[in-house]
């Protein structure tokens, strides 16, 4: 997938919290792909990294509250929700960090979970900036998320479950006319050669031994079966739905819209569309 890109690499990790973005985006620069120059520091939460640009960080939370919406609103950001000036100025500002932090003409890796709300704003912007953007889909069971994010946020399941399914919709559903792939945390852990070839990039032996300590046990506090996710009472059905669709597809394989509009139609009624 990566290997063919036309012009400059750029691949965008696009995936909730808490579900091994920071995990893939290192492994992604462990074996060839350039990170931004400025990353956000590690934290208690996140000890080993967040491998994103404190400065994109940054921006997409202003792009969020100029739109009315924060990292913990389930409800879809759109264009409309800024005014042209607004846009054109945040898009500056984007255009700039990537120069900045991104220049060359190395392929690159650019992570932030916020961008999965965020794509009608950072795809031409990168477009712009002179790369055609790959996707990779970093899906993890959202019980996991939820439990994360409950020790982590203090966020209660209903809550946390609707912000990993809007976070999930607004990536699948504005990187359908990409070429994308869609990757499992579990998998990642049990076998990241053979991910990495499924995504079409090289093992760097000089780094496999940093990968392999870096993808240590420890980076899994909670490990949920699909199965315990499909019989628990709490999960939503629409969720159930959309989780079964992801966790049945692998890199480079297409997914059925349908569970997703159906799960963004209820996930509308329970959150509201509109500001």
């Amino acid at each position: 997938m990566i290997a063919e890109a036309p012009s400059r690499p750029a691949v965008l990790v696009l995936g909730m919290h808490r579900s091994g973005t920071s995990a893939f985006t290192r492994v992604l620069a462990l074996h060839g792909l350039a990170l931004p120059s400025k990353l956000l520091v590690a934290q208690p939460s996140n000890p080993r990294g967040y491998w994103e640009s404190r400065a994109v960080t940054l921006l997409d939370d202003r792009i969020l509250k100029a739109a009315g919406r924060s990292w913990s609103d389930p409800r879809a950001p759109v264009a409309g929700l800024l005014t042209q000036d607004q846009h054109q100025r945040f898009a500056a500002q984007a255009l700039n960090i990537l120069r900045e932090e991104l220049p060359g003409e190395a392929p690159f890796v650019l992570k932030d979970p916020r961008i999965c709300r965020l794509m009608w704003f950072w795809e031409p912007v990168l477009r712009e900036f002179g790369v055609s953007p790959r996707v990779v889909m970093p899906v993890r069971n959202p019980l996991e998320v939820a439990r994360s994010l409950a020790e982590r946020e203090g966020l209660g399941m209903a809550e946390s479950l609707r912000l990993w399914l809007g976070h999930v919709l607004a990536a699948e559903r504005d990187t359908r006319h990409l070429r994308r792939a869609v990757v499992h945390y579990d998998e990642l852990l049990a076998d990241w050669r053979g991910l990495l070839a499924q995504l079409g990039m090289p093992v760097r032996e000089e780094t496999e031994l940093e990968t392999v300590a870096f993808l240590s046990a420890r980076l899994r506090h909670h490990d949920i079966s699909t199965d315990d996710l499909l019989r628990d009472p709490a999960v939503p059905a629409p969720i159930k739905r959309v989780y079964a669709e992801l966790r049945g597809a692998s890199a480079e394989t297409s997914l059925d819209p349908a569970p997703f509009e159906v799960a963004a139609a209820w996930l509308d009624s329970t959150v509201g569309a509109e500001p």
